[in-house]
């Protein structure tokens, strides 16, 4: 009973500084240079790249497709002789669910049809990095590629596509815009506690992600 109630007490004090820590994440948002970390700009586009991988984020709509279709789009135009690769699972005909809506919204912002591939069989970010060197041959894992996905998930993507053997990658990260205009008094309150609770699950995921896949040696 005495051993029981010692680590009770033990358990009660981790509990209780994990939550003095997020909370302190709620209302100062995570630190900077974890973020940065996270979104790999250390490992930002330069030069010009052959391919582009846009992975999936939901369906089409959503935010998170969305939103990453406008950056692969806005990137990608800039470079012409660049393939595009859509990299969304689906059970169905590609054209008539997301992964086609994908190219679809892509075609809408400007890339030519011909220019966009599509890897529908990957489930997570690991298979989507091996089914993509296995569409795109050997010889791309020497081009340079850029790989566009949404915050706090860039480190993870690359790391597993440097482990299917691309040597020269890089990362886009497709993140979401705030509002312009002035959202009033009290905003950080009203948003922002909120949106860097957001953040603190979705920062958790990706180190526990990261984590798993050191561990098992998929990365």
């Amino acid at each position: 009973m005495k051993n029981f109630c010692r680590y009770g007490r033990r358990l009660l004090l981790i509990a209780g500084c994990l939550f003095l820590l997020q909370l302190a994440g709620a209302v100062l948002g995570p630190p900077r240079w974890l973020v940065n970390w996270l979104n790999a700009t250390d490992h930002a586009p330069t030069g010009t790249p052959r391919y582009v991988v846009v992975l999936s984020g939901g369906g089409i709509p959503s935010g998170s497709s969305l939103i990453r279709a406008y950056y692969t789009a806005e990137f990608a135009r800039s470079y012409t002789g660049a393939t595009v690769v859509v990299a969304m699972p689906t059970d169905g005909d590609p054209d008539q669910t997301s992964v086609g809506r994908m190219r679809d919204e892509l075609i809408l912002r400007g890339l030519p049809a011909e220019s966009i591939k599509l890897e529908t069989r990957g489930l997570n970010t690991r298979q989507q990095a091996m089914n993509v060197a296995a569409l795109l041959g050997p010889a791309a894992l020497a081009e340079p590629v850029v790989v566009v996905t949404s915050e706090y998930h860039l480190r993870r993507a690359l790391l597993y596509f440097q482990r299917a053997g691309f040597r020269n990658v890089t990362g886009l990260n497709a993140a979401s815009t705030g509002a312009e205009a002035d959202p009033g008094s009290w905003a950080s309150l009203r948003y922002g506690v909120w949106n860097n609770l957001i953040a603190e699950i979705k920062i958790v995921r990706e180190f526990l992600g990261i984590t798993a896949g050191k561990l098992t040696g998929k990365m």
